[in-house]
């Protein structure tokens, strides 16, 4: 069974909704079960779009310990014939384990943050952590900046 999780920024406005949208319709595989994060902005458009437009598929979320910033969106899917899977973190744990949990949950994952590694607005840049984790596991396929100037790159994994 393939997997494939995602990371995304919580900055997502309509520039990079449709970035993520691009990549979503023409750069994922169709595979069996679709890994999300839970928070606001992209992991919840990634998710509802997921949902959507690919049905057949298992969806899991993947929620936080710290609830905050947490969109419900798979709770407000009702009245479709698919479920989705939800993991919640336990007390205690931080964004990291979250992010671990992500990676470790796919044979791939794609990362959407809001700017490039190196600019300096990404130094505590969650989305980008998952992604460097992910590229330790040899599972980053490819990163798309969700602002501009939408900068991306397919990695080679190992």
């Amino acid at each position: 069974m393939t997997t494939v999780s995602f990371t995304a920024s919580r900055d997502l406005d309509q520039g990079g909704k449709g970035t993520v949208t691009n990549v979503l319709a023409a750069r994922v595989p169709v595979a069996a079960r679709y890994v999300t994060g839970a928070c606001e902005g992209g992991d919840a458009f990634i998710g509802r779009w997921l949902y959507l437009n690919r049905p057949e598929a298992e969806h899991v979320v993947v929620v936080p310990a710290d609830r905050s910033r947490v969109d419900y969106w798979w709770m407000l899917a009702s009245g479709r014939p698919v479920t989705v899977t939800v993991i919640e973190m336990a007390p205690g744990t931080s964004y990291a384990d979250r992010n671990a949990r992500l990676v470790a949950e796919g044979d791939t994952v794609f990362a959407f943050p809001a700017y490039p590694e190196d600019d300096p607005r990404s130094l505590r840049s969650g989305t980008w952590q998952a992604a460097r984790m992910a590229r330790k596991a040899g599972k980053l396929s490819q990163w798309h900046c969700v602002k501009p100037p939408y900068h991306g790159r397919a990695e080679a994994r190992s």
